[in-house]
């Protein structure tokens, strides 16, 4: 379950008063699935799938750059192989996918999203607003992901969803994190970590010296990346100089660092899209609260 803030009771000794502790707003939202499989696989008729366009981003907010790892202490989760593959890397080409979902009363949309380690081995990040819209609260649906996706090909299935989170904390650029909890499913009927492997994950982490953004972009419907030396951003976000050929369909798409020979990496940010450069959320301590509540669902 996602987590939640609990109230504190204070209780005054001589008159036996209780009063409730101030309390913050919690850092995170979540939804929960009630839509069965049948329904969802139901949904996503050929026509629709053909016919989803990339998400549009939310205004570009703020202008207050923030040092990257002042939150806490970093958090280091390492990558993972394919299960029952010795031979398999732990590759962000087989990680990072496509996924679809609906705005209701709007329409179908896409946007990208990779397969991170977790407990459940069902979690997949992406972008806040591939999940919902932080200015109105509307939550969206149907989500649905295929890792390995290229050119209308799903060598390992689709995955429907069964449960989201995201950040609320920061409504801007700088907060546009979210997870989402697959079902099992796939060719396998398993659960998707399983199936590809995942990529590591970092909290908290300062700048590193070389960084890559990935996604899969509506024009071009196969995955594309870039990379540079990262720069602390606008609104509190990490940006990567000259980082071509991120655009629509990318928000959700994996910045990673530590890129390794097997062509596994550990992601420390989101993609959000373009201010003047390629622009991503960055994961703080509250991106792991939110990601705390999703590795154990």
């Amino acid at each position: 379950m996602y987590r939640t803030l609990l109230a504190v009771a204070v209780a005054a000794v001589a008159t036996l008063t209780v009063v409730p502790a101030a309390q913050a707003e919690p850092p995170i939202g979540s939804v929960t699935n009630h839509a069965s499989p049948t329904q969802t696989d139901a949904y996503w008729t050929p026509e629709r799938l053909a016919n989803v366009k990339p998400a549009p981003a939310p205004a570009r907010t703020g202008g207050v750059s923030r040092v990257q790892s002042t939150d806490g202490p970093p958090v280091s989760i390492p990558a993972t192989k394919p299960s029952g593959d010795f031979s398999a890397q732990a590759s962000v080409w087989n990680t990072l996918g496509r996924l679809v979902f609906t705005n209701p009363g709007v329409g179908d949309y896409l946007c990208t999203a990779n397969v991170v380690t977790s407990n459940n081995r069902d979690v997949i990040a992406t972008a806040r607003h591939c999940v919902m819209d932080i200015a109105t609260g509307k939550v969206f649906s149907n989500f649905r992901f295929a890792p390995g996706y290229s050119n209308g090909n799903t060598p390992h299935g689709w995955w429907n969803w069964r449960a989201a989170g995201w950040r609320i904390d920061d409504k801007g650029p700088g907060g546009d994190n979210a997870f989402i909890v697959l079902a099992t499913g796939g060719n396998n009927g398993g659960h998707v970590q399983d199936a590809v492997g995942s990529s590591g994950l970092g909290f908290n982490w300062g700048l590193a010296d070389q960084a890559y953004g990935f996604g899969i972009p509506g024009s071009t419907n196969t995955a594309v990346w870039c990379g540079g030396k990262p720069y602390d951003g606008q609104s509190g976000g990490v940006q990567i100089p000259n980082c071509d050929g991120l655009s629509g369909g990318a928000s959700g798409g994996a910045f990673l660092v530590n890129f390794q020979s097997d062509q596994s990496g550990t992601q420390t940010a989101s993609y959000f899209g373009s201010w003047g450069d390629s622009y991503f959320a960055y994961y703080r301590n509250a991106a792991l609260e939110v990601y705390n509540g999703a590795t154990n669902r």
